[in-house]
Parts: C-alpha cells; sequence; structure tokens
C-alpha cells in the first residue's frame, strides 16, 4: 500500500508523484468527470492530525484526490484484508475492482452521488474482495473537501471491517428467532416492540406486522390491566428489572392463554432496553387445574350417598374444567338403550333447553353412539360440521347447536352401563390431556356410584341379617323349650338339644351361602342329613327337581327331616345295618298353581309301630314345616317301614318370613 497524504513528508506532491508513490491513473475518478481546480491545501495541524490517527487504527485509511484520481492508503489493507503493498494500486480503479459485483453498482451510484451533491460525507456497506478470494464486510465512510466554489476535490475515509460484527449479529439473529420460547424487545417508556421473534408470533397467534410498533398493552386481557399498568410504571420509570412472573394473555382470535414471562431491563448509558422471553405454559395450567379438579371430586364422591348426586358432582367437574356449555351422564341398560337421562350440568349464562337434562332429540345422538362406546372408546370430536362422519346422529348436534362433544364410555364386566358426556357450542381441539381427564372423571363417577351400591346392598344385608337372627334366637329359644319340657332324662335332653341345633345351623350355613334369604331344596335336606350318615353305600336315596325354598321352609324342613333321621336311628331303618331311607319330592300342577309333594320313606329296617305317646320330636315333624310352609303332612306307621307324605303350595316353600 502506499503511503497516505497524511503521512507524506513535506513537500510532496499531491498527484502522488514522490518517491514512495505507486503511478496512478492521471485526470478525473471514474465516477464522474472534475474540472481542473485550484489545488486545496489542509492546515500543517490538521494533517499532523491525520497522520497520527492513521497510525493508531487497523482500519484501512484512504485519501482520494478528486482532481488527479490517486488513492494514498495506509497499512489497513494489509493488516485487515491481507493484501500485500505491492498488489495495492493507488487509484480507485483498483478498490472499484474489488467490489463485490452485486454491490459494484449501488456503491458507485452513492459515491457519484456525494461527490456530485452538496454535502460533505458519506457512507455504505459493502462486501470488499479479500487477498484470500473471500469477501469482508465493510462499513466505508468518507468525509469529502470541497474548493471554494462548492467542488468536491478530495475525500478522506476509513473502511471498518463489519465481518465479525454482522457474523455475530447473524447469529444472534439466528438464535432469537429460532428460540423456542417467545422473545420482544421493546421500548420500557412507550412498551412499543421494536423486535420480536417468530415464537412469540406463534404464542400470540398474530403476524410480526401485528406486534411491531404497537404497545404489548394491547395482549393483556382488560381485567388484568390494574397488574399491567403497575408493571409498565416501573419500566417507564427507568428502573432495572429482572422479574419472573406468570400472566395471561390474550390472543390475536380471542383465546385467552397462560404464560411464564422472564423481563429484564437494563440501562445502556442514557437509554432503558427492556426484553421479555415468554413461554406458553396454557397446557401446564391446565393440566394442574385438571389434577385440582380430580382431587376435588374425589373428596366429594366420599360424601354423597345418592346416585343423582354423584351424576351432578362429576358433571360439573368435567364441565367447569373444561369450560363447556353442557356435561351430562345417562344410563345404559342391557339391551344397550338409554335408560334415564339425569339433569345436565350447564354454564352460567348459557341457555338450558330441556330443564331436565338433554332435550328428547339428544337421544338420538347418545343412542347411535351405544355401539362404538360398547368397545370402550372415548369418542372426542373437534367440529361436528367439519367433520360429521365423526358422530353417528350430525343432524341432531346441528338442530341442537352443538359442535364438539366427547363421550366417555363407562364399562362394567365388558358391558356399557353409563356414557358420561362433554358439549360445546364452539369447535373445540381436544387435548390428549382433556381426553384423559374425560376418562378419570367417568371413572371416579364410576367408583362413586359403585361405592353407593356397596352401602346399600350392606344395609341390606346388615337387615337381612339382623332379621334372620332375630328368628334363629326365637327358633332356638322354641326348641330348647320344648325339648327341655318335662324332662326326665337330663343327658337325653341334652343330647337332643344340641343334635336339634346341629340341624338348624347346618341350615343357616346353606341359606348364608347364597346372596338372598334362599337356599336349594336338595342342599338343604342333604345338610340335614350328614350328621346321620354312617358313611355306608345306598344308606340315603335322595332325588327330585331343582326347587329355590325361602329361609322359613329350609330352616323348618330341616328340623323336620332331622327328627325323622333321628327317630329312623333309634327305632327305624337307620337302626340296622341293612336299613335304607329314601327322600323325593317333585313338582305337581294345580289349579291355584304348582305344588310341591315331599315322601320320606323307610325299608329294611325292623316292624315299625305308631308311638304310645308324642314328644316334641313328633310334634316338631308333624306341624313344624306344615306350620311354615301351609300344606298337608300324613305319617303312615307301615310294618316295613315309615312313611311320611308332604303336600304344600310351591309358593308356601318359596316365601320369605
Amino acid at each position: 500500500m502506499t503511503t497516505p497524504a497524511a503521512e507524506r513528508p513535506p513537500g510532496t506532491p499531491q498527484d502522488g508523484s514522490g518517491p514512495d508513490a505507486k503511478p496512478g491513473r492521471p485526470g478525473a475518478p471514474a465516477c464522474g468527470e472534475i474540472a481542473p481546480v485550484e489545488e486545496v491545501r489542509l492546515p500543517r495541524a490538521v494533517e499532523e492530525r491525520y497522520r497520527l490517527a492513521a497510525r493508531a487504527t487497523n482500519d484501512a485509511i484512504w485519501d482520494w484526490d478528486l482532481v488527479t484520481g490517486t488513492v494514498l492508503r495506509n497499512g489497513g489493507l494489509t493488516t485487515a484484508y491481507g493484501w500485500a503493498p505491492d498488489a495495492i494500486e493507488p487509484t480507485d480503479a483498483w478498490w472499484r475492482a474489488r467490489l463485490h459485483p452485486e454491490d459494484r453498482a449501488g456503491v458507485e451510484a452513492g459515491l457519484h452521488g456525494a461527490i456530485a451533491g452538496s454535502g460533505d460525507a458519506w457512507s455504505q456497506e459493502y462486501r470488499f474482495l479479500r487477498a484470500d478470494g473471500t469477501y469482508a464486510d465493510v462499513l466505508d465512510r468518507g468525509h469529502l473537501v470541497r474548493d471554494a466554489s462548492g467542488v468536491a476535490v478530495r475525500m478522506v475515509g476509513a473502511m471498518l471491517d463489519l465481518t465479525e460484527r454482522n457474523r455475530a449479529a447473524a447469529q444472534f439473529r439466528a438464535v432469537f428467532q429460532g428460540a423456542n420460547i417467545g422473545i420482544v424487545q421493546f421500548d420500557p417508556r412507550s412498551v412499543r416492540a421494536f423486535a420480536v421473534n417468530a415464537k412469540l408470533c406463534e404464542i400470540w397467534g398474530a403476524p410480526e406486522s401485528e406486534i411491531l410498533a404497537h404497545s404489548l398493552a394491547r395482549w393483556t386481557p382488560p381485567e388484568d390491566d390494574p397488574d399491567r399498568e403497575a408493571l409498565h410504571a416501573r419500566l417507564a420509570s427507568g428502573e432495572t428489572l429482572q422479574l419472573r412472573l406468570e400472566k395471561r394473555y390474550r390472543r390475536l382470535d380471542g383465546r385467552i392463554i397462560w404464560a411464564r414471562v422472564n423481563l429484564v431491563s437494563q440501562r445502556l448509558g442514557s437509554d432503558v432496553h427492556a426484553t421479555a422471553m415468554i413461554e406458553d405454559i396454557t397446557e401446564e395450567k391446565r393440566t394442574d387445574a385438571r389434577r385440582e379438579a380430580l382431587i376435588t371430586l374425589s373428596d366429594r364422591l366420599r360424601d354423597l350417598h345418592t346416585h343423582a348426586d354423584v351424576v351432578a358432582a362429576a358433571a360439573e367437574s368435567l364441565g367447569r374444567t373444561l369450560g363447556v356449555v353442557r356435561a351430562g351422564y345417562v344410563q345404559v341398560d342391557p339391551g344397550g338403550q338409554i335408560a334415564s337421562i339425569t339433569p345436565d350440568w350447564v354454564a352460567e349464562g348459557a341457555d338450558a333447553p330441556g330443564a331436565a337434562g338433554l332435550p328428547a332429540a339428544a337421544r338420538s345422538p347418545l343412542a347411535a353412539s351405544v355401539g362404538r362406546l360398547t368397545r370402550g372408546d372415548v369418542l372426542s370430536v373437534p367440529d361436528i360440521a367439519a367433520n360429521p362422519e365423526g358422530v353417528d346422529d350430525p343432524a341432531a348436534y346441528a338442530r341442537l347447536g352443538l359442535r364438539a362433544v366427547i363421550k366417555v364410555p363407562v364399562l362394567r364386566r365388558g358391558r356399557l352401563v353409563g356414557i358420561l358426556y362433554v358439549l360445546d357450542r364452539v369447535p373445540r381441539d381436544w387435548s390428549a390431556g382433556e381426553v384423559t381427564f374425560a376418562r378419570e372423571v367417568a371413572e371416579r363417577a364410576w367408583g362413586g356410584l359403585t361405592r353407593i351400591e356397596a352401602d346399600e346392598q350392606q344395609r341390606i344385608l346388615n337387615r337381612e341379617l339382623s332379621h334372620r337372627l332375630k328368628n334363629t334366637l326365637a327358633m332356638v329359644q322354641a326348641i330348647a323349650s320344648q325339648t327341655l319340657r318335662n324332662v326326665t332324662d337330663m343327658e337325653a335332653a341334652k343330647e337332643a338339644l344340641a343334635a336339634r341345633l346341629i340341624a338348624l345351623g347346618k341350615a343357616h350355613d346353606i341359606l348364608l351361602a347364597g346372596v338372598h334369604e334362599s337356599a336349594d331344596m336338595e342342599a338343604v335336606m342333604r345338610g340335614a342329613l350328614s350328621i346321620h350318615d354312617d358313611r355306608q353305600p345306598g344308606r340315603f336315596h335322595v332325588a327330585g327337581p331343582p326347587i329355590v325354598l325361602g329361609a322359613k321352609a329350609a330352616l323348618s324342613l330341616a328340623l323336620m327331616l332331622h327328627e325323622l333321621a333321628t327317630n329312623a336311628v333309634k327305632y327305624g331303618a337307620l337302626s340296622v345295618p341293612d336299613g335304607r331311607v329314601s327322600l323325593e319330592w317333585s313338582l305337581v300342577p294345580e289349579p291355584t298353581g304348582p305344588s310341591v309333594r315331599v315322601v320320606w320313606s323307610e325299608a329294611n329296617g325292623p316292624p315299625v309301630v305308631a308311638p304310645a305317646r308324642k314328644g316334641f320330636g313328633s310334634r316338631l315333624i308333624e306341624r313344624g314345616l306344615v306350620g311354615a310352609v301351609g300344606g298337608t303332612i300324613r305319617l303312615d306307621y307301615a310294618p316295613t317301614g315309615l312313611v311320611c307324605r308332604v303336600a304344600a303350595p310351591l309358593a308356601g316353600f318359596q316365601a320369605n318370613g
């Protein structure tokens, strides 16, 4: 590079023809013809300051004589751009040739305009070729010296290498625009945005043009204005802040969202700059709200005692949390039909057609979904109008003015027993979290309903147990009283009482094995005879059709059979090894209803005679069962063995009392 004018020794010609200069191109510069004018010399003090400045910087400083076209430069082209001094020509043409082809025309036009004008400054950015073949980003600024008539005769300037600065700026822009959180930079006094990234545009649902140069106040819901105004007042006062807060924003489409905001304001010289980093936490907030709603619902359901209250609580929790207009529950009968529709929960202020739940027309879309819901799938449709195939009866939804729906099946042992549903009048982009929440509410509702059913069943069982206990105690009292009345042999009486109570206990075991106060006739008979079975083959023959007995008949039949077997062990067929007992029963049609015929017959025993005196056992045989079920009993003391015949209405055998 040649020596700049500021470093020329005194007396060096301005045209650069001195010993340190390379031959230049005489005449005017290529950007425009300049007529010869009187030479303008700078004061020596100014020349000296320029020389010192040229030595103190790494920038490429140049001094262009617009009359001769000669350009003198310092060593900056070598240190900053790698050009060897002997490769640098002292002309503007050399410099122009190294401008980027895409920038050259613009630079020349700008330079020509500055020289031809009346100003004294020129500034332009362009790309300049380095010696290694790469281009540097350059900010070139020059000062024009004009003669007395205003014609530019000299221009002095410096090339500032912006490459690293521009690279850093590009990296910052890439980070700024590519960040996964919204970022906005704004004037803390006016709260107007001057930079915004793509993520914030996405969060607010607005194009960049709707945010830049506008006040950020427009994105805060009016009801939150007091808090916003207080914060903006602190920013406008110049206070430096570093805050982390959660606040609401209103998107361009009117939807309210929640955001976590990191706000930083700081002083840079006399200016205050503010940046807000905004993260959308709407779904996080909704997740928290759904979790709290489930906890609250579970606590509430524990205190409810009716089906209607459980369904109402579940529908309210579901509707309020999801922010819909309606929510409700329907029961499905075993045939897959809608059995009942309980009153819906309806959002406050929403029009609620039908005071007792959904309008009658709603049965159609709900019933149409039964087949699909039976498989256990949750049905969710964001927009019925846009996706009518997503529901089974879109016309019914249209008549009701409903656009979005979720239906959750409630299954019990694989059978659909209920449908919990939410309905809205506007399209809803149901999230996976919302669908899961609806399913969990349904599960808790079903748990509440099951608990109520279990509690009711327990109350029924307690009443049955109390009833049975009272009947049993009364029967024990009667048996004990009759067994011990006029007793002469206490040991024999104790054995008889114990045996009768054992028979009674076995009958109770059979009754308690069932869900209701009933028992199978054959089971009662075999239980009563078991304590008399000596395990000899063919000892007892028991046969007859299945008949369910009521509790009173079961206990009386067990006691009667116990007495018959006891007498057979003492005096009849069971007192000898070859004796046999046959116990058969049948159902016989009668005009007034079917009747039961029971026959007890003994064989291969000793000869039988009628007893001379009838004790409690005989009275129990003759009156106990007949007194409990009605009908008749006949005892035949045949020489070949005792035969006992009972005939009574089936209704008497099956009654509970």
